[in-house]
């Protein structure tokens, strides 16, 4: 099984890629998964903290499909 990882916009349901790396086995994806979500966060509050315009974490759910 091939699996990737994607964020879903809870506003509009739609999909994007979280990364561009295809896993193969569920152990490294769910792994990958926690360091998307901790640097898509850091990346948020970094921009945030410099008075930059970012993407509210809260507005995007981040899971893992089968591909």
């Amino acid at each position: 099984m091939a699996y990737k990882i994607f964020m879903k916009n809870k506003f509009d349901g739609s999909l994007e890629e979280a990364d561009d790396e295809i896993y193969h086995s569920k152990e490294d994806a769910e792994y990958a998964l926690d360091e998307a979500i901790n640097n898509f966060m850091t990346g948020a509050e970094v921009l945030e903290l410099s008075g930059e315009c970012y993407e509210d974490p809260n507005d995007y759910e981040f899971m893992i499909k089968k591909i």
